[in-house]
Formats: structure tokens, sequence, C-alpha cells
């Protein structure tokens, strides 16, 4: 019969089981990690193009005649076109974070898109717009000269 070790040092066998463990744990983990991060930086996602500041007489498609209690006629906007592209592996919601910034490159303020269900490999093109209620601080809607995707926000959908 083979000899006990003597009390307080640990069996040998037992310690690759013990890494081996850890070893699965880690693994596990690391995978877990990559399959909730997703299709690595959204940022890539989304598109900016066609800014440019429209003045209130140039909007043809202002009509103050609506149902609202403010007068969205005699305000000028900054409008710029975003495209939100889905490179990942399912239906996914996006928020987006555009910022603002003058020519000398200072930032003025931020505004926020979004599309809702954007199929793999699919995309939503539309317009999004900084006006008289954009958080812009000092400045006016006319000091912008450029706009650059700040934060994406990508939650990919269970269904």
């Amino acid at each position: 019969m083979p000899s006990k070790p003597p009390l307080g040092k640990p069996r040998r066998f037992a310690r690759p089981w013990v890494m081996a463990a850890a070893v699965v744990v880690l693994a596990a983990g690391s995978g877990l990690a990559w399959w909730a991060l997703g299709d690595g930086d959204p940022l890539g996602h989304v598109e900016l193009s066609g800014g440019k500041l429209v003045r209130d007489s140039e909007d043809e498609d202002c009509d103050d005649t609506d149902d609202y209690t403010y007068n969205d006629c005699d305000e000028d906007t900054y409008e710029f076109l975003y495209k939100i592209t889905n490179e990942g592996d399912e239906p996914a919601n996006y928020t987006v974070i555009v910022n603002a910034f003058d020519e000398d490159g200072d930032y003025i303020g931020q505004a926020y898109v979004g599309a809702r269900h954007i199929g793999p490999g699919d995309n939503e093109a539309d317009s999004g717009e900084f006006d008289k209620y954009s958080e812009m601080g000092d400045h006016d809607i006319a000091d912008i000269a450029t706009v650059k995707v700040a934060h994406v926000e990508r939650m990919p959908l269970a269904n």
C-alpha cells in the first residue's frame, strides 16, 4: 500500500488538474468576451457626407402650417447626410454621436442620429442636422465647418 503524503503538503496529481481547469475557464471567458464585443469597432460602420449650411429661405420643404406650435421655417440649420451599414453578423440598432467643428478645428457641439433594426449587410441612409435646439455654447450654426463621427454604439438584437 502506498504511503500517504505528510500533512500540509499538496498532492502532486491535483496541480495539473487545477491548471487545466484554469486554462479552460480563461479560454471560455475570452471566447465569451469576443462574442459579446461583437464585430470590432463600429465607428467604421458610419459614413458622413454632404454637410452644408441651409438658410431658412433655401428650405423648399418648409411648411409652417403644420400642427406643431413652434415656427420651424425661420431658422438656419446645418444638414449632413449619414449612412449606417451593419457589418455584423446579426441585426442591430445603432446610436451615433456626431460632433461639429469650426474652421480652426475647435469643437462646437454635437447631434445624435441612429437607426433601428438594420439587418446584416444592410444599410440605412438619412439626413441629420444641427439646429437652434442643438447645444452649441457661444457658437452659431454658421460657424460649423465640418462634422465627424465621435461615437457609435451598436446593440446586436436577439432576433
